[in-house]
């Protein structure tokens, strides 16, 4: 008798405790959708120095043979699951270094290249289980350093401060989902796309946001120092004034901008396709 009564409570105390976590904490997670509208459109690509044309053209030159022989589409389909690299694009600048351009050569002698990154940034470049670093941009760099004959380095820092740590000499490039702009193309050299890009949102689901025009009068959350905020600058809706300032949140990492979205502090995340699909698969 004394075991089944065990058994009996033990039963009683499971049922009791499952009760309690449906009425406290079972609520379903909060689910999240793109809007068909995007605020903008534009391409990837990788920024060095302007006077760093030798080595654009090399990294540039690299990246062309690894699309040609296939294995820039093996690395897009295991991030992406297809091929989305550009094939056969123009040059955005120059395509040919002066004759006193030693930028390559420095890297080649070096024998290391620098990647500044931003290491929050998924698929593109961010830190694993492993805290290692990992993403669709990280293995084609590694790619190309393995064909220049480098090793190629990744270095975290602050994607707002970017140009800075390029103009300083910390990095060689910036390599890890840089949207190309105007204004970047005239402080940067970039050789050639390789990626297209697009400016999403993300709302909650049910939400009464359908379109970029409902974004007017909501508190809207971005990353800092991305091209997020220039497409949204240059929305009709924020033109119109119909957005305010105050009403915009930018932080460091995307992932947190995110997180803002989940708690309901925030009504709507702005950010780059890619970025903005496999933060909500991974969330």
């Amino acid at each position: 008798m004394k075991k089944w009564a065990k058994m009996g409570t033990l039963v009683l105390t499971l049922a009791l405790g499952m009760s309690l976590m449906a009425g406290c904490g079972g609520t379903e997670a909060k689910k999240f959708v793109v809007l068909d509208e995007v605020v903008g459109t534009e391409q990837f690509g990788v920024g060095f120095r302007n006077e760093d044309i030798a080595l654009g053209l090399e990294v540039q030159k690299q990246i062309d043979a690894i699309i040609a022989d296939g294995t820039g589409a093996e690395i897009s389909t295991k991030w992406f699951g297809e091929d989305m690299l550009l094939k056969d694009v123009d040059y955005l600048e120059e395509s040919q270094a002066a004759a006193d351009d030693d930028s390559l050569q420095k890297v080649l002698d070096k024998g290391t290249l620098v990647v500044g990154l931003d290491d929050s940034f998924p698929p593109m470049g961010f830190r694993d289980e492993n805290n290692e670093i990992v993403g669709f941009d990280i293995d084609l760099a590694k790619e190309v350093g393995k064909r220049m004959g480098v090793e190629v380095q990744f270095q975290p820092i602050s994607w707002n401060a970017k140009e800075m740590e390029l103009e300083t000499g910390k990095v060689d490039c910036l390599w890890n989902g840089l949207s190309i702009n105007n204004e970047r193309l005239a402080a940067l050299y970039f050789a050639k796309p390789y990626l297209n890009n697009r400016q999403i949102v993300i709302v909650p689901e049910g939400s009464d946001i359908k379109t970029v025009a409902d974004l007017a009068g909501k508190k809207i959350g971005l990353q800092d120092g991305s091209t997020a905020m220039d497409a949204l600058e240059s929305s009709e809706v924020y033109t119109s004034g119909q957005i305010k300032d105050e009403d915009i949140t930018k932080l460091e990492e995307n992932v947190s901008v995110f997180n803002e979205l989940k708690a309901g502090r925030i009504d709507a995340f702005i950010v780059d396709e890619a970025v903005g699909h496999y933060i909500m698969s991974h969330n």
